[in-house]
């Protein structure tokens, strides 16, 4: 058999390796004779020295490449982090550092997010009275919001802790039925939503979604930054793809506004999203952009065969949880390659009352 390269699209580096690596693979497990012409050699070595400057660069064992190869991921992470929270007082600042080098451990991940959020304090030794008076303070709004008749047996959770985050901001209107359908507080409706999924108790999904409604906010008055921002990494990665949407006027009617005002929940997996919104609290907002660049990225070869936004609208819609991990996997790749928590950064994390 004679290998013969094709030509790959005008993808990023990291997304031209793992096309090279799924042909070397082929190559290996056929077992067949193989004759490499001078182009696939010269990939190969590029995929081999590309492999290893993937492992000089991730700081860590050389070994921890291999562990996560065999499906033993965050062995060496999660004893780090465990050493990181029995620090008195906590380090935030190294757990902000480690949320942007490695995904959280579904453990200790509650915890990490309340001490980010600021829902819990440094001093470990007032976390349980602090919780307790959290957990006092939202079984007060929930039980106003039931003498008052604006909860009942058959009030969506998502909607109990929206309107109990709206008591508390002294905002619940009236007419509270309308409210809740406005366009922000849709957004809202959805990180909570993802929060619910994430974590069993209610009264920590809503503080740990408290937290980042800052976030919501901050992208949606950053709206138009965040959006040219996308663009420019978009024509980076790919002339073809972006000059496509931009003829087609795509990128006006993309859902842009929702993808970074809800910090993608409802569009991306919960159980993929958590990842990302790890370094969204390590402090790199710019991983919100690359993962909205990413999502665009894995639908190429389709967004290039409509000839309508509607079509393309309804393309990007359809996203399973098979497709969330693959684009949070190229976001993040992309994030590292374009120098990783360099760049936009929110430092002024809220302050919870």
């Amino acid at each position: 058999m004679i290998a013969s390269m094709m030509p790959f699209p005008p993808f990023s580096m990291v997304t031209r390796t793992r096309h090279l690596a799924d042909l070397f693979e082929s190559l290996v497990i056929n077992k067949q004779t193989t004759i490499l012409t001078a182009g696939t050699c010269v990939c190969v070595f590029f995929l081999c020295a590309t492999h290893t400057h993937t492992m000089a660069t991730d700081e860590r064992n050389f070994r921890s490449y291999y562990y996560e190869k065999m499906g033993f991921r965050g062995v060496e992470e999660k004893k780090s982090l465990e050493i990181l929270l029995k620090d008195k007082p906590l380090d935030v600042i190294k757990l902000k550092q480690f949320c942007l080098r490695f995904p959280v451990p579904a453990l200790h991940r509650n915890k990490v997010w309340k001490i980010l959020l600021g829902v819990l304090s440094a001093y470990t030794d007032s976390h349980q009275w602090i919780w307790e008076q959290r957990q006092i303070q939202f079984s007060d709004l929930t039980h106003a919001l039931d003498v008052m008749g604006n909860t009942t047996a058959a009030t969506l959770p998502t909607e109990k802790l929206l309107l109990a985050w709206l008591l508390e901001n002294r905002c619940l209107h009236f007419d509270y039925i309308m409210q809740l359908q406005r366009p922000d507080h849709l957004k809202k409706l959805a990180i909570l939503d993802t929060c619910l999924k994430l974590f069993d108790r209610e009264v920590d999904a809503y503080w740990l979604a408290k937290g980042f409604f800052h976030f919501s906010t901050k992208f949606i008055q950053g709206h138009v930054k965040f959006k040219e921002l996308m663009k420019m990494k978009l024509e980076i990665e790919d002339s073809i793809l972006y000059k496509h949407v931009i003829d087609l006027g795509a990128m006006e009617t993309l859902p842009l506004e929702y993808w970074f005002g809800q910090c993608f929940a409802g569009y991306i997996a919960e159980t993929s999203l958590v990842r990302i919104w790890d370094k969204l609290l390590g402090g790199s907002t710019q991983i919100i952009v690359f993962l909205a660049v990413a999502f665009i990225l894995h639908f190429r070869h389709t967004i290039l065969a409509c000839n309508s936004c509607e079509e393309i609208n309804l393309c990007v819609s359809k996203v399973t949880k098979e497709t969330s991990e693959i684009v949070v996997n190229e976001a993040i790749e992309l994030w590292q390659e374009h120098g990783g928590p360099i760049g936009l950064m929110i430092t002024d994390l809220p302050k919870q009352k």
